[in-house]
């Protein structure tokens, strides 16, 4: 399947994860890419109840439940709740009860609250899976609470500068290779976004600062570098 292509070793992990019950109740699965985002979420919730990791065209699953903004781009406390509601009866056909929260930065601060109890106690069988661009567009005690998840932009692996990445640090600041270093080191960790989420999200975190707040990019490598 077209969407897929890119993120076969992260569909090996989850299936892996999903075969041994070893899934966590909660996920935020974020980054630049589009639809790939919530069709692996769909795959997922089929994989679980089907055990085949691709989402269905026609058939609805019973085991799955997508919470979408309203008219008005939000996702307000009343969708909140559905979740509880769904989440509290137990799974029959999968043995977990899915919930995908597309555009989950739509979630009010009341909905987030709420959806941060369910998290806090969920109930045995639950999976709820949160879908934003931004790590950060979540409240922080909600955001804390979810393992997170990068997905690039691009469907297809790129493949690393391996000569960039074994550059040493000062010869990276004297060449003013910073940017191309971070972007290559982002390609490889994503390899294995689930082993490797920790290192990636701080290298993400150093990227963005020195994308948007033009901060000084040789003490964001310095602070890399000992993480």
């Amino acid at each position: 399947m077209k969407y897929m292509v890119g993120y076969e070793k992260l569909q090996k992990n989850f299936k892996k994860l999903a075969d041994v019950d070893k899934l966590s109740h909660a996920y935020l699965f974020f980054g630049e890419a589009g639809e790939e985002k919530f069709i692996f979420s769909l795959s997922l919730a089929n994989y679980l109840e089907n055990k085949e990791f691709k989402p269905l065209e026609k058939n609805i699953l019973e085991e799955c439940f997508i919470i979408l903004p309203d008219e008005k781009g939000i996702i307000g406390i009343d969708e909140a709740k559905k979740i509880g509601n769904f989440l509290y009866q137990k799974p029959v056909l999968s043995p977990k009860r899915t919930v995908i929260i597309k555009n989950a930065d739509s979630l009010t601060p009341e909905a987030q609250n709420a959806v941060l109890k369910i998290v806090e106690d969920s109930p045995e069988g639950s999976l709820i899976i949160f879908i934003a661009k931004d790590e950060n567009s979540l409240l922080t005690p909600l955001a804390s609470r979810l393992q997170k998840i990068y997905f690039s932009e691009t469907t297809v692996m790129e493949k690393a500068d391996a000569s960039i990445l074994k550059m040493g640090l000062e010869e990276i600041i004297e060449k003013d290779k910073i940017d191309e270093y971070l972007k290559n080191l982002i390609i490889e960790l994503r390899k294995d976004s689930v082993k490797n989420v920790g290192q990636l999200k701080e290298t993400l975190k150093r990227l963005t600062f020195i994308k948007r707040f033009n901060t000084n990019k040789k003490l964001q490598l310095k602070c890399l570098s000992r993480f």
